[in-house]
């Protein structure tokens, strides 16, 4: 039985042995893996660029000028020219900034655009007006004029409006006042001042009327037709047609017109009739309209741009001094100043700073990478030391046992003898 009991435990020892070893190339494969890892970390470590903080003076410049009259003309481009006909040597393009009447077009959200009545001041071709001299009459459009009679109630009525909406039309005498029913039906007025001057060829006629349904109002501002007898009304409004020929503003033949904020705007009937027609809720016909869109001229700040022909005299360092253009006898001294484009530098610094934190943000990843590498590879040395401890003491004891099974058999082989 002794025998038998030594032998298991042999057995035992081996097998245990045996899976401590086993358990050791497991543990050195898991550390050849861990170093490979770790070699893969360095490789992307020095394979990281590190950021270059930006230099001002990749961002800074030569910038030549000059003052020509009232304006300062800046040279962005020097070309040479080599072999020109004429003499020149440069190739110039400079700029200079200036204030440019522009039409200007706007959408204005929920107008407020009220319908109403209100008076129009239309124009009649002066061909169309006639005076008769004998008889002191005047003719418009075939229709003989009668002069004002307040005393007609529907004639009160009609002048007290175009009076409230054109003021100016109350410093004519009410007895130099005419009026006269047209084709449509429609009361009209005019003072004698005007017809005259119709009637002698000067200009043409501002005929005077009360309309039903007209736009009268966008937000808190009076609206009124187009006056094209108004000299600064018609600027603004050949401008606007001069700069958007393509829009249906150049087209329509009903302009209306209103001040807010010191500015006059321009807007079609059809667009003020569409924005009145917008509104969600026809019980509040005023309230959340689509945008309008309107008009405006204004001096604009605009860059002015050329390209000439130019002989540049420049000194021994090469700088230029003076400039001629071919079409001009004048030399202008040039202004010669350093400038820093700071807006890219400080868009070259931000990213700059956003590249550094991305570098150090993969960095710090890498660290903590390896550090847990680091960790894992310390645990498995240590148990790899336990393994050689427990290895250690796996073969002390079997060489032990092994003795005990060779006295056995030593000693029954000698029994039987």
């Amino acid at each position: 039985m002794g025998m038998a009991a030594s032998q298991a435990r042999y057995l035992g020892l081996t097998a245990r042995k045996t899976n401590v070893e086993y358990e050791g190339q497991q543990i050195n494969q898991a550390r050849t893996a861990l170093a490979n890892q770790s070699a893969n970390t360095f490789n992307e470590l020095l394979a990281l660029e590190v950021p270059t903080a930006p230099s001002t003076q990749d961002y800074t410049t030569l910038q030549y000028s000059y003052t020509e009259g009232l304006n300062q003309e800046t040279i962005t481009e020097m070309s040479e020219l080599t072999n020109d006909p004429d003499g020149y040597n440069y190739m110039i393009s400079h700029y200079h900034y200036s204030d440019v009447y522009t039409g200007v077009e706007t959408k204005k959200t929920n107008p407020q655009v009220n319908f109403g009545t209100k008076a129009s001041k239309d124009i009649v071709s002066k061909d169309n007006v006639i005076h008769d001299e004998t008889t002191g009459t005047y003719t418009v459009n075939g229709q003989i004029l009668t002069l004002y009679n307040p005393n007609i109630q529907e004639q009160k009525d009609v002048y007290a409006q175009i009076v409230k909406d054109y003021p100016s039309f109350a410093k004519f005498e009410v007895d130099s006042i005419y009026t006269y029913t047209d084709a449509q039906g429609q009361l009209n007025f005019a003072s004698a001042s005007d017809l005259n001057k119709a009637a002698n060829g000067s200009s043409d006629l501002a005929s005077y009327s009360v309309k039903q349904n007209v736009p009268s109002y966008v937000g808190n501002s009076e609206v009124l037709p187009y006056d094209p007898l108004d000299a600064e009304q018609k600027t603004m409004y050949e401008q606007i047609c001069k700069d958007f020929p393509a829009a249906d503003f150049s087209s329509s033949k009903n302009i209306y017109t209103w001040e807010s904020h010191g500015n006059r705007y321009f807007a079609t009937l059809e667009d003020l009739t569409t924005c009145m027609n917008s509104a969600p809720d026809k019980t509040k016909p005023t309230e959340n309209q689509s945008k309008l869109t309107m008009y405006d001229a204004e001096n604009v700040k605009t860059k002015i741009e050329k390209k000439q022909r130019a002989f540049v005299d420049v000194d021994d360092s090469g700088r230029p001094q003076t400039i001629r253009y071919e079409d001009s006898s004048i030399t202008y001294a040039l202004n010669t100043e350093t400038i820093t484009d700071e807006n890219a530098y400080n868009d070259a610094m931000n990213q700059y700073n956003y590249d550094m934190q991305v570098y150090e943000k993969k960095i710090a990843d890498i660290n903590a990478k390896t550090e847990k590498i680091q960790e894992q590879d310390r645990t498995l040395e240590l148990r790899l030391r336990q393994l050689d401890t427990e290895q250690d003491a796996l073969q002390t004891e079997m060489e032990a046992v092994k003795k005990v099974i060779e006295k056995n058999i030593e000693s029954t082989f000698k029994t039987f003898e």
